[in-house]
Parts: structure tokens; sequence; C-alpha cells
């Protein structure tokens, strides 16, 4: 596109108005990407193991989330209404990484969910005491192995599906490390002392998933237990309100009111 040189506010104004057009395409973009997170320690992989990934992958598909770490991630980029759900990982070696991360984000964590956010807060530690997970009193207690677990209630959702139909009863060794207790939540799957190792909660506009399970590799029947992950991040992301940054005019809005600003300017040079 060419100007001429009398043109000079014109091409400033449109040139503003193309910019941000663009800036508007690239936060939508950004945003977009960076809605759905999976976070855990530097420390490494819980059991060195990808199994919630593959899970994460089935949940929302590859390339469609972030891959982050309690030591690094921005939790003021993290808290935002860009960002629908998170996944904290706490197990194994992640424990007290996940402790300290709860302890210095707490109440930030529990505005964003109040708010309309969903999260999945999970850990099988193998360090530590246990650790509160907030949200009212819900504490994770630990140790609390379960090597056999089975639904509360047959009927919910996660064994539905979206990713498959799965089973409602499962062993492991060991299926979860921890239990989990607290007011107002629903238990989901216990294990052979009736101990809750996966509950949820409304809170507030938002959903909070709790859960002291290992990874699925140590789950069997080993498929379907990979499957039951990603149906349970699949409803966890799906549980939460409505979630919405401040409206951004449309790019059209934009062109329109730069051209306005253009015909104003013309109109100033003829006066």
């Amino acid at each position: 596109m060419n100007f001429t040189p009398g043109g000079s506010i014109m091409n400033k104004l449109v040139g503003s108005v193309l910019s941000a057009v663009a800036l508007t395409v690239m936060t939508a973009s950004i945003s977009a990407a960076a809605s759905i997170g999976y976070v855990r320690s530097t420390v490494g992989a819980p059991w060195g193991e990808s199994t919630n990934e593959q899970a994460m992958d089935l949940a929302f598909g590859a390339g469609n989330w972030d891959d982050l770490r309690f030591e690094t991630a921005s939790v003021g980029t993290l808290l935002t209404p860009a960002t629908t759900f998170l996944f904290l990982e706490g197990g194994d070696s992640n424990a007290d990484e996940l402790e300290a991360f709860l302890g210095a984000n707490q109440p930030a964590l529990e505005s964003w969910v109040s708010s309309g956010g969903s999260l999945f807060i999970n850990s099988a530690p193998n360090e530590g005491d246990g650790m509160s997970f907030g949200f009212g009193g819900v504490q994770l207690n630990y140790p609390g192995f379960g090597n056999t677990v089975h639904a509360v209630n047959v009927a919910h959702p996660i064994f539905a599906g979206p990713i498959a139909s799965v089973p409602t009863d499962y062993t492991g060794t060991a299926f979860s490390h921890a239990f989990l207790s607290g007011p107002a939540l629903t238990s989901i799957i216990e294990d052979e002392l009736n101990r809750s190792v996966l509950a949820t909660m409304s809170y507030g506009a938002g959903f909070v998933m709790f859960g002291g399970m290992t990874t699925t590799n140590f789950h069997s029947p080993g498929t379907e237990a990979l499957n039951l992950r990603a149906n349970m991040l699949a409803f966890a992301a799906e549980q939460g309100g409505d979630l919405q940054a401040a409206p951004v005019p449309e790019p059209a809005t934009l062109t329109l009111f730069g051209l306005g600003l253009a015909a104003a300017a013309r109109r100033r040079r003829k006066q």
C-alpha cells in the first residue's frame, strides 16, 4: 500500500490501526495457546514417566496445552481469564515443590477458581508428610497407600468418556499414595479402605478436582487407566464458569475506527 507525502497524518493513523489489528490477532493467538496448562517440577517427571503428558494429549490434542514448571511459571500470566484449566501434578519427588507452589500462591489460585477457573491438583508423594490443598480445608493425607480402587458412583461421567468408556474398578502397585479429606468434597474414587483418592468440589463459579493417585503406568488395566485419566482431565476442564476477559475490539471495528480518524484528519486539513 502506497501513501502520498501529503497524507502523512493519514499514513500514521492507518499504520497505527494496522498495528493495533496485528496486536489484537497476535494476542488472541497467544491466549488460545495458553488456555490449558500442565504444571510439574523441574526435578523431573514423576517416576520418569510421560503418562500425564499422554493423557493431556488425549484430552486436549497434542500442541494444545502448555507444559510448565512450578519453579518458573509466571503466576501472573497463568491465573488470568486467558487460562481456563490447570493440572498441577505433585507426584513422586514433585510433592515438596507442589506444596511450596500452593503455599506461595493459594489465595491467587482460590480467587482464580472462584472467578470460574477449573483446577486439578493431584499428588501421590514419595516425600514429605502430606499437605494442605486449601479450598476450605482440603487435606492430602500421606502416607495412605491404596492398591485396589472402586467408583463411588459408577454412573459418573468420567467412566463414560469423552475419550473412551472405561471400567469403574482398578488395581495398582500402588494406585494411590495418599487420600483426601475435608468438607464439601464429593468423592469419586475410593480405595480398599473407602478413603477418597479422587474427589471434586464446586468453588464459587469454578471447579476443583483433587487426587492422590500415582501415574497410570502403575494401574491395571493399563490402557483403560490412561483413558480414565484423560477422561478426568476433559471432564474437569469443562466444569468451570465463564472466565472471560474484557471485550477487545474486533479487527473490523478497529479498521472502521481508524478510517473515521483518517476522515477527520482530512477534514481538518481542508479547514
